[in-house]
């Protein structure tokens, strides 16, 4: 018989919702290892933006964060020929620090650069990763093609959203001279289709610039033309030239209700990407990646992996999403309904109105909305939600201290 590592839980991925589930475990004294392909820190394709309520599922404050980091109180969205400024707060970080730091304050073992192959369940309900490391619960955290997740995840119902972006190193000097606001502050562009949006992010000497799309099909196509836009405007250093000709792409899947059924599976919790929790318009991963993480480690702390998704649900942010999901899903049928023209162009028309057909009052109300969900805001009508959400009467909050011993432990005794 073979020798496992043996471990009361194991995190499979090491990003903020590995990281932050292994931290919250390992704060209750379960033993954790987090395994993860790659060697940290490491590049990882993302803007980087924090909204705010990012902290509070951290359990920690700006203050706490040693490495780069830049607030923004401002964000400025161009949407068919005309530029909006919006106030509206947030952050940004070069996710090479911030992951890295996550994980070393994670309390786990780190078993990096080396992926995982095969994770099987054993009649014993035991996880055996590799044949190397065992546990009764395994989290996945490992993004989109985490090996938990295609283990137990059902079949998702629309496909992934697509990515090009490029971080880079610009030169402070240049990046003052062409960004939009001050350091840190967003510059958004809409696309006048309305299926995607594309960034111009300035941290100080560094540049994030992108495009997303709600399908990857349609990335390539759509950077080419926001890159247009923002060169014709003045908004990069010309020196980026070299640097844009090497976009990178990946791909994940937005949020969906359908989504949360499989977030538990026999001992097995998704977490994050894994489980596909990115904001249902803007896109963002890293509030819902830690947020899940953290409610996943609650539901684990407490001896009731079963109610993981009962907890998720009742959150008020997931029922949030729930609420952004639908509107944006009625929006799309309306207009289908109505025969709207598909816009084939990302970048602003000069004057008139946008491609889409949308008047200047729509225009500017959906820019300012748009930079709302971008810093984290909630649409009208979540509140309701939330009180409408399966069990949200009985939600525990995820700050609890009330706690299960390990499951080493309770074997033990």
């Amino acid at each position: 018989m073979n020798r496992h590592a043996e471990y009361d839980a194991i995190v499979v991925g090491g990003g903020p919702s590995g990281s932050t589930c292994a931290r919250f475990l390992t704060a209750a004294g379960w033993r954790v290892a987090i395994v993860d392909r790659a060697a940290f820190p490491r590049v990882k394709l993302c803007a980087g933006w924090l909204s705010e309520p990012v902290w509070e599922a951290l359990g920690m404050s700006p203050d706490d964060y040693p490495a780069g980091l830049w607030p923004w109180e401002r964000c400025h969205v161009a949407y068919g020929g005309t530029r909006h400024t919006a106030r509206v707060r947030g952050y940004f970080i070069r996710r090479y620090e911030f992951d890295d730091f996550l994980l070393r304050e994670s309390g786990a073992d780190l078993l990096t650069d080396r992926g995982v192959k095969r994770a099987v369940r054993h009649d014993d309900g035991t996880w055996v990763l590799d044949d190397a490391l065992r546990a009764p619960y395994v989290i996945g955290a490992g993004g989109t093609h985490c090996p938990i997740a295609r283990a137990i995840a059902e079949r998702r119902p629309k496909p992934p959203v697509g990515v090009q972006e490029r971080e880079f190193l610009a030169g402070a000097a240049e990046v003052a001279d062409t960004r939009v606001g001050e350091d840190g502050e967003p510059e958004l562009l809409i696309h006048d289709d309305l299926r995607g949006y594309s960034w111009n992010v300035p941290k100080s000497d560094w540049l994030n610039v992108g495009s997303g799309t709600v399908s990857a099909r349609e990335v390539r196509a759509a950077w080419q033309r926001a890159r247009g836009y923002f060169e014709r405007e003045g908004h990069l250093p010309p020196s980026a030239a070299e640097e844009l000709e090497r976009v990178q792409g990946h791909s994940y899947y937005l949020f969906h209700p359908h989504h949360l059924q499989s977030c538990h599976k026999g001992g097995a919790l998704l977490v994050g990407d894994a489980l596909g929790l990115a904001h249902p318009i803007t896109a963002e991963g890293i509030y819902p990646g830690i947020l899940s993480a953290r409610i996943a480690a609650d539901a684990l702390r407490r001896g009731e992996p079963e109610r993981y998704r009962e907890r998720l649900e009742a959150h008020p942010a997931i029922a949030n999403f729930e609420v952004v999901f639908h509107a944006r899903e009625w929006g799309a049928r309306l207009a289908s309904r109505g025969g709207g023209r598909r816009a084939d162009t990302a970048q602003p028309q000069r004057g008139g109105r946008a491609s889409s057909g949308v008047s200047r009052i729509g225009r500017a109300a959906l820019a300012h909305g748009f930079a709302h969900l971008f810093a984290g805001g909630v649409l009208p009508g979540a509140k309701l939600a939330r009180h409408v959400a399966k069990a949200a009467a009985r939600a525990v909050p995820v700050e609890s201290d009330s706690q299960a011993p390990p499951p080493a432990s309770r074997s033990a005794g």
